[in-house]
């Protein structure tokens, strides 16, 4: 009998993974209506596919469906409620949505799952500093430097939030560190320049603003390799996502 029953099981699991397929093919053609036929097919198959709604997010959400989207999540989350990813990717469809609260609840449940996770943390403060709360925020980045007071990105960060709470002193503080730990840092460079003409101290600012422009004549504008957007963390997972359906359901398999 049980033998029977994983017998049924495999047989409903390779026919669900030959609607994905051609859900891939479709989505790859554009046709994401057809796409997201295939999705329902191979859910109607197989009820708790995982891939199959994780995949019908993604596309819901390229296609602006975002509540469509968030359901998906909600249904993958009831199965999973400790995925950090499907956390994160919800959070992401709400930030899309402009539900930046909701996001920030997403993010705070999955910081709770993950506490040491830093990547969670700085998602977390990027959704309280979309809201405009800045102290918030400002807490998230120094939660992180008691992990890594080494990281100039995240000092200059605690630089922004300071200067968005007018405390220009700590401000000052702040992007003088990050530029002490990478001389180098543009950014905080500007920011510092910004913060000194607001003090006015004008002079120094002038100073900020000539070694700036002598740093861009030596080398061309670039973006710090090592300092990734506080969103990329949710789309490496989307990505990570999307590599692993054409991995398991290229039409080539």
């Amino acid at each position: 009998m049980s033998d029977s029953k994983g017998h049924d099981e495999q047989a409903d699991s390779a026919k669900a993974a030959v609607k994905l397929k051609e859900a891939m093919t479709y989505r790859a053609l554009g046709k994401y209506e057809s796409a997201l036929k295939a999705i329902d097919d191979a859910l109607s198959i197989q009820p708790d596919s995982t891939d199959a709604f994780l995949m019908k997010a993604i596309i819901l959400a390229q296609l602006g469906l975002c509540s469509e989207s968030i359901k998906c999540y909600d249904k993958l989350l009831a199965h999973n409620p400790a995925s950090t990813i499907f956390l994160r990717l919800k959070a992401a469809t709400f930030e899309i949505q402009g539900s930046f609260a909701k996001a920030e609840e997403c993010f705070a449940k999955a910081v709770e799952l993950e506490p040491n996770n830093v990547e969670l943390r700085l998602n977390l403060a990027n959704s309280y500093k979309k809201q405009k709360k800045f102290q918030d925020a400002l807490k998230c980045y120094q939660d992180v430097l008691e992990h890594d007071d080494s990281n100039p990105q995240i000092h200059y960060l605690v630089g922004t939030m300071f200067g968005n709470m007018n405390d220009y002193g700590k401000a000052l503080s702040s992007f003088d560190e990050a530029l002490r730990l990478k001389p180098d840092f543009s950014d905080a460079k500007l920011a510092k320049g910004i913060i000194l003409t607001k003090l006015g101290r004008k002079d120094e600012a002038k100073q900020c603003t000539d070694e700036l422009l002598e740093t861009k004549k030596e080398s061309a504008p670039q973006k710090d390799a090592e300092f990734v957007s506080l969103n990329d963390s949710c789309r490496q997972d989307y990505e990570a996502a999307k590599k692993r359906f054409r991995q398991t359901y290229s039409p080539q398999q």
